[in-house]
């Protein structure tokens, strides 16, 4: 509400410039993350995601999750936790975006009483893409005895969100597997009753992106879901998309956009990506039109320079004594298997030594 737009700010500004980090507080937070992360470990679907990740942007900062790995929670100091804050939460080094019933006046006038005397500071190194490996074709099957379904994920690296061709990307791959197309959904579903679902999607971050097939299946028909996923994947940059195609994904896309933005903290949202990302604000009122104007020759063109099929990262988790033997059977011949008890995100092999615990 707006007369509580100050007492906002002034609780914003606390916390941003002057986190106690008391440690009773951190050990409660450490312990909560901690049970979160065992529930995660026994998630096939967050298992393949945090594995995808490490294969696609190995060990640069997106590759690791956000959450940290229960080594990583464990190990944790407040020292670690003040120098962190004292290196990065700068006002020279941050972005603060204010949407709803306030003038741009008010907006600047009560950001210059809370937080008008934030020194800026040296700015911490700048992440780079150095360290994000080419895309390189790699399975690997997290081993999960037992399991009934197996989550597949299949996808590379790719075009950071401020690249030119990062809209007609998106459409191409709604197409391949979004809302308003779904080549996956129709052959995965719909033709083939191996699954309730499949999807594809793309993240476009500051230096970097990816984008990534996923489906699940029964365990028994593994090998011919992941066969399937890399087919749909090369066909989209071997065959010509239909004008139908391309305008089913464009009516969705422009046609959500409204609805995504709806809210005063969507649209805060959108302003930061754009912000961040080195974007024209602009672009944020303009998106329809620019999604209506990717034609089917971007889409051929965008997949030329972006789709490697030959050098996917596939990450399978299920019961591999189930499908292990299929997948040879249907090209895929150089498999990486390790057990879930076993998984470190931290190794390059993804293998725990043994004298550590989760």
């Amino acid at each position: 509400m707006k007369d509580s737009f100050d007492f906002a700010l002034d609780l914003l500004a606390d916390v941003a410039r002057r986190p106690a980090f008391a440690p009773d507080e951190i050990e409660r937070q450490r312990n909560q993350v901690l049970s979160g992360l065992q529930v995660s470990y026994d998630d096939p679907a967050y298992i393949a995601n945090v594995v995808f990740n490490r294969l696609v942007y190995g060990f640069h900062p997106y590759g690791m999750p956000q959450g940290g790995t229960p080594r990583s929670v464990r190990t944790i100091t407040r020292s670690n936790l003040v120098a962190f804050h004292r290196t990065h939460y700068l006002p020279n080094n941050a972005v603060l975006a204010v949407v709803g019933d306030v003038t741009a006046e008010e907006a600047f006038a009560g950001v210059e009483r809370a937080l008008g005397d934030w020194r800026p500071g040296p700015l911490p190194p700048a992440v780079t893409a150095d360290n994000v490996p080419s895309p390189t074709r790699r399975l690997v099957v997290v081993n999960k005895p037992g399991s009934v379904q197996t989550v597949i994920h299949a996808g590379h690296a790719a075009l950071p969100r401020a690249h030119p061709d990062y809209l007609a990307f998106d459409v191409a791959i709604k197409i391949l597997g979004g809302e308003g197309g779904n080549r996956l959904g129709s052959v995965l579903r719909t033709e083939r009753s191996l699954t309730y679902a499949a999807s594809a999607d793309i993240a476009g971050q500051q230096i970097a992106g990816d984008f990534m097939a996923k489906t699940d299946t029964r365990s028994s028909a593994t090998a011919e879901a992941l066969r399937l996923t890399v087919d749909e994947i090369a066909r989209l940059r071997r065959e010509r998309v239909r004008e139908r195609e391309l305008r089913s994904a464009q009516d969705y896309l422009a046609g959500s956009f409204p609805i995504d933005i709806e809210t005063p903290n969507a649209i805060a949202a959108r302003v930061l990506e754009a912000i961040l990302y080195g974007l024209d604000v602009d672009e944020i009122e303009n998106f329809p039109e620019r999604i209506n104007a990717v034609t089917v020759r971007d889409i051929e063109r965008v997949p030329e320079n972006w789709l490697q099929p030959g050098n996917l990262s596939m990450v399978l988790v299920g019961d591999a004594s189930v499908f292990l033997r299929d997948l040879s059977g249907v090209g895929f011949d150089r498999i990486e298997v390790v057990p879930l008890a076993d998984l470190d995100l931290t190794a390059a092999d993804f293998r725990r030594a043994s004298r550590f615990r989760r």
